[in-house]
């Protein structure tokens, strides 16, 4: 089975070897970023190989389904809230992620836990973030924009201001910068930060443990999550080995090692008992893709 994964492998690979062992499946991964393997998906049309899309975020595949397939019906399909799956099947979420914000452990001065508070004189100038066209950061503003709260997103107009700064980089180059005292915060995905905490490079060791994680809210008390998709390729040679794949992240198990080796948080309830710790604003996962394109405006225009 040919797998194309937007997301780095050392990111999936707990997960591809548990499926490789646990069905006798061997599975070829390409990595790369979405806009290159998107391409090549559309240039190879019906000779394409490729079985499953992982992406890492769902802003990648949503204008996508072109090339993309109806999921056959999964066990687990209804165990999954109607807000991370498409109405069509032709995507489901796999994790639960969100954009955290980031201090220093030495730094004893209140954090801004609210994006309603990010407009406040003393938060100009001590911020560490990647260029704020990444699709990261757009399914963030798109999702602050679908909880229609205008003290949500009052911030934008000034974002630049709030740069210690300029955007080089990834999320971790961002908590790298922040260790090194660059910034007073930063905001990264929050699997970056344990990511590097189990790194086998003892400076980005180092560097991880010198910072505090915390978990902005809204308006209304959520915290804005984006997800990580899966779906079939329209031309999948191997449709059957693809859904029994898309079947095995959502086991139990597998969400599991999402939660527990990844970081990252279950999309069925119960999966494990490690508990989110934030509110997950679910229902603006949806609803946050038809204001992808002003959200990007809002971003171009800074």
């Amino acid at each position: 089975m040919n797998v194309y994964s937007f997301r780095k492998y050392e990111l999936i690979e707990p997960v591809i070897k548990k499926f490789e062992a646990q069905h006798n499946i061997k599975v070829n991964v390409v990595n790369g970023k979405s806009k290159y393997l998107l391409a090549r998906l559309k240039k190879d049309g019906m000779d394409s190989l490729a079985d499953v899309i992982l992406s890492s975020d769902l802003v990648q595949l949503h204008d996508h389904k072109n090339l993309l397939q109806p999921i056959p019906h999964l066990a687990q399909w209804d165990q999954i809230p109607s807000e991370l799956k498409d109405n069509n099947g032709f995507w489901v979420s796999i994790s639960i992620r969100t954009r955290a914000l980031f201090s220093h452990k030495d730094d004893t001065s209140p954090p801004p836990l609210r994006y309603a508070s990010l407009t406040r004189p003393q938060y100009k100038g001590t911020f560490c973030v990647r260029n704020w066209q990444h699709s990261y950061n757009q399914m963030l503003v798109a999702s602050l924009l679908a909880s229609e709260s205008g003290s949500d997103t009052a911030w934008l107009p000034i974002a630049n201001q709030l740069l210690a700064k300029r955007p080089t980089g990834g999320d971790r180059d961002q908590l790298r910068a922040l260790a090194r005292g660059q910034c007073q915060y930063a905001l990264a995905n929050h699997y970056y930060w344990t990511m590097m905490k189990q790194s086998n490079n003892k400076l980005d060791r180092d560097l991880a443990e010198k910072l505090n994680i915390h978990y902005m809210i809204a308006n209304d008390g959520t915290t804005p999550i984006s997800t990580t998709t899966a779906a079939i390729a329209k031309y999948a040679p191997n449709k059957h080995h693809a859904q029994k794949f898309i079947q095995f992240l959502l086991t139990s198990d597998t969400q599991s090692v999402y939660a527990n080796s990844l970081a990252e948080y279950p999309v069925i309830e119960k999966a494990t008992s490690r508990v989110t710790p934030f509110t997950p604003n679910i229902t603006a996962v949806k609803q946050s893709l038809s204001l992808l394109d002003i959200a990007k405006k809002r971003l171009q225009a800074l």
